[in-house]
């Protein structure tokens, strides 16, 4: 494509162009622009640079939108796909119906006491209570005392000497996440001794081979029955002093 500006009759400047479907020398789109006449009218625009008819297009005329996810990749470039008219009303009214906290006005005084934990918590934005005291109240429901709560604050602060510049957004990062409650673990119980009943106190049971526990008195440190004590013998021999006992079944 080639361009020029020359100025015409009554001085007048037209822009002519020229398109060629074959390169062309500047000296050979010189030569064929210069044959084509200036106009003369007050219209400037010559009959090779005037604008073809267009064909309409079909249909009415519609704005591109400007909001949302594209249709056709939406499985694919999003990672979050929004949320249609339907479910984001459906989310809207389950949140109306959310009950609220049984724990609410216990959370609310929790939250208004945080100014006297520390100096750092000393300007939180009064805006910001009911939203820190509904994270409050979930720590109460699954519960945590006010204690807790504070205490879990106070961890959370940075070091003395550091200023807190948001305190109101401190406190809630701090009780976003709800932990489980930690129960304390009751001591091991010591377990009870197996008391004998008086007539077998002293007695001490067989470490022989016996189908069932065989307990007797010892006269000593003795750890055999008299049984065990002479199994050569056709006839268990008696330990002199000793009493053979059979263990209630």
């Amino acid at each position: 494509m080639h361009e020029r500006r020359v100025q015409g009759p009554g001085g007048r400047w037209t822009t002519q162009q020229l398109v060629s479907s074959t390169p062309l020398a500047p000296g050979e789109a010189a030569k064929l622009l210069a044959r084509t006449p200036l106009p003369a009218c007050a219209d400037p625009v010559t009959p090779q640079v005037a604008p073809s008819p267009r064909n309409p297009a079909a249909g009415r005329p519609t704005t591109p939108p400007t909001d949302g996810h594209p249709d056709e990749y939406l499985r694919k470039d999003t990672s979050t796909p929004p949320a249609g008219p339907a479910k984001a009303a459906e989310a809207t009214v389950t949140a109306d119906r959310a009950p609220a906290s049984p724990r609410l006005e216990d959370a609310r005084a929790l939250v208004g006491a945080l100014h006297l934990l520390s100096p750092a918590l000393r300007y939180i934005p009064p805006a910001m209570r009911d939203e820190l005291a509904g994270l409050a109240a979930r720590w109460l429901d699954a519960g945590h005392s006010s204690a807790d709560v504070h205490e879990h604050v106070l961890r959370g602060l940075p070091g003395a000497g550091t200023p807190v510049h948001r305190p109101g957004g401190l406190v809630r990062h701090l009780l976003r996440d709800v932990p489980p409650r930690t129960l304390p673990t009751p001591p091991p119980t010591a377990p009870t001794p197996i008391r004998l009943s008086v007539r077998l106190e002293g007695a001490r049971e067989c470490t022989g081979h016996h189908t069932q526990p065989m307990l007797f008195r010892p006269l000593a440190d003795e750890t055999l029955c008299a049984a065990c004590a002479a199994p050569t013998r056709d006839e268990p021999v008696p330990v002199p002093g000793g009493e053979r006992l059979r263990a209630p079944s």
